[in-house]
């Protein structure tokens, strides 16, 4: 047990873990309370996307987390059908071209994973705690927390109900959607009112008798009986998910009328048994607040939206990420306090971005039948009568493809704070789908396929927890300026030139430079989430003056 780490995190779930990799990587203290006394066994937030895989990439977790799902096919197809014995409305494949690898290739050197959190939450467990300065607690409740001027005190329970007392230099609350941290900081939220509940029905059953050869992992369902949508987690375990309507009570839905659903979805007589049964709202919302002095909120804690789209799990991990190098920075490289007060600025407007889109996804998909109440339409779904009906919906289908293929909306998004120096160049926007590469200050560094020492990698490959000074082949001004920023600020910051240390894989250096917006003599600053904080398109007149001023704005650093 840490006693006085120097970041405590509440909640030992997918965001929790992330901080504490990501902390501990650096050699941070961590302690991690956890009130489950074990990880996930149930499936839910199925898929990692592909911005998240880069960060897990980073901390080298990226390969173990893919072998979750060795062997699955690289091409999805989602299906619309009445039932799983009735007529097939619909189809909407997803990936497995050539032409869209190539084109996800030149995007990010990752691709979205289908792994589910119950899958690889115990890899992110084990990696965190085998660093020596991460410790993991099960069976921990956090009941109380003071935020002082130097530190918080953070009270819980053990397994045995025993009490403790801990003193942190920084609290995150990652502790999910009833968050602990939130309530006891009297924080708020704003957002939108709940469109129904879903009800998730995991149940074991041999399907492939009704399923025609069908290897479809969700299939939906509309018919009279039931609107929802099944989802393969294994050969024989599967989930079905139904809707009840807003404000409906989740505690008067019987293991009878569960079984009603499950079976009515089917269509025909097959054997099942149901082992689990949770719920989750399709509304959205957003903290007020993202800090409350010392103790920060991450993830469900700060925000969250229905699951169409797959941004809630994946903007958390992405939350852990950008907070994680500010607290680095705060406890190791002499960053004042706006540096932290940038993860608000940059992370909320993310998360309200997203909950607005995944609201706008669940709409859309009332187009296939999903939460609807049109009666006659549902009553002829089935029936010679239904056919124009089941048209219309095929004809939604097309309309689903953006929440699911949303490359734009994962690397597109750009910060704006006081830790992001900008350079006057003109916004380059992104749509939820098409993802259009810029290296403004405040985007997503692009990826680049380069060679580095003989070895074919990714420009991501590099970053290495510190800064990285990406800059034109003739770099020596810039070399001896991050020379003297090192000696000057104690922060680590490592130059590679492109065309020299880095040489472009299939294309010209010309079209390496210009993905970057640099001339030959000019440099890029990637910040250790892997944004740009400061660029220069050519060579400066006082290259150390512009370095050394870029990362004190960034580390909120005054002059000495």
């Amino acid at each position: 047990m840490t006693d006085n780490p120097e970041v405590l995190i509440i909640g030992g779930g997918p965001v929790g873990l992330s901080a504490a990799l990501a902390l501990g990587r650096a050699g941070i203290t961590c302690l991690v309370l956890e009130r489950r006394t074990e990880f996930s066994r149930y499936p839910k937030a199925n898929g990692v996307h592909a911005r998240t895989m880069e960060i897990f990439r980073e901390w080298a977790v990226a390969e173990p987390v893919k072998a979750l799902t060795a062997g699955m096919p690289n091409e999805i197809t989602i299906a619309w059908m009445t039932r799983l014995n009735g007529i097939e409305i619909g189809q909407l494949v997803l990936g497995g071209s050539e032409e869209l690898a190539r084109v996800f290739s030149q995007q990010s050197p990752e691709m979205m994973s289908t792994v589910g959190q119950h899958m690889f939450e115990p890899v992110l467990a084990e990696v965190a705690g085998d660093l020596d300065s991460v410790t993991i607690e099960l069976g921990c409740e956090v009941v109380d927390l003071i935020s002082g001027e130097d530190s918080v005190t953070v009270t819980y329970t053990d397994q045995a109900g025993a009490p403790h007392s801990v003193v942190a230099q920084y609290v995150i609350g990652a502790d999910g959607i009833r968050s602990i941290a939130r309530r006891a900081l009297g924080i708020g939220e704003h957002g939108e009112a709940s469109l129904g509940t879903a009800i998730n029905v995991q149940f074991d059953a041999d399907l492939d008798s009704v399923l025609g050869g069908r290897r479809s992992p969700i299939i939906w369902i509309v018919n009279p009986d039931t609107q929802g949508a099944f989802i393969r987690d294994s050969p024989t375990r599967w989930r079905y998910n139904f809707e009840i309507p807003p404000g409906a009570d989740v505690d008067a839905v019987t293991q009878d009328r569960c079984e009603r659903e499950v079976a009515a979805a089917i269509g025909a007589v097959v054997p099942f048994t149901i082992h689990q049964v949770w719920s989750w709202g399709h509304d959205q919302a957003v903290t007020d607040r993202w800090r409350e002095g010392r103790v920060f909120l991450a993830g469900d804690a700060a925000h969250h939206f229905p699951p169409h789209g797959g941004f809630g799990m994946n903007s958390g991990i992405q939350d852990a990420h950008n907070l994680a190098w500010k607290l680095i920075a705060s406890l190791r490289w002499g960053a004042g306090d706006g540096l932290l007060e940038s993860y608000e600025a940059e992370r909320l407007p993310v998360a309200e971005f997203n909950g607005e889109k995944m609201m706008e996804n669940t709409r859309q998909m009332e187009k296939t039948g999903f939460l609807s109440q049109d009666k006659s339409l549902l009553s002829v779904i089935e029936t010679d009568a239904g056919e124009p009906a089941r048209r219309a919906i095929a004809e939604g289908i097309p309309a689903q493809r953006d929440q699911l293929a949303s490359h734009g909306q994962q690397f597109g998004y750009q910060y704006v704070s006081a830790a992001i120096v900008p350079d006057g160049t003109e916004l380059i926007e992104s749509s939820v789908a098409e993802y259009r590469q810029t290296a403004r200050p405040g985007a997503r560094a692009p990826h680049s396929w380069v060679c580095l020492g003989g070895e074919r990698i990714s420009t991501i490959d590099v970053y290495d927890g510190g800064f990285v000074l990406l800059t034109g082949p003739d770099n020596a001004g810039w070399v001896r300026a991050a020379e003297q920023v090192r000696a000057e600020l104690a922060v680590p910051v490592k130059v590679l030139g492109l065309g020299t240390d880095l040489v472009p894989v299939d294309e010209l250096l010309g079209d390496l430079l210009g993905r970057y917006g640099l001339g030959t003599t000019g440099a890029l600053l990637v910040r250790p989430d892997g944004f740009v904080g400061f660029r220069s398109a050519g060579r400066d007149d006082d290259e150390p003056g512009a370095l050394s001023g870029a990362l004190r704005q960034i580390l909120d650093r005054s002059v000495s």
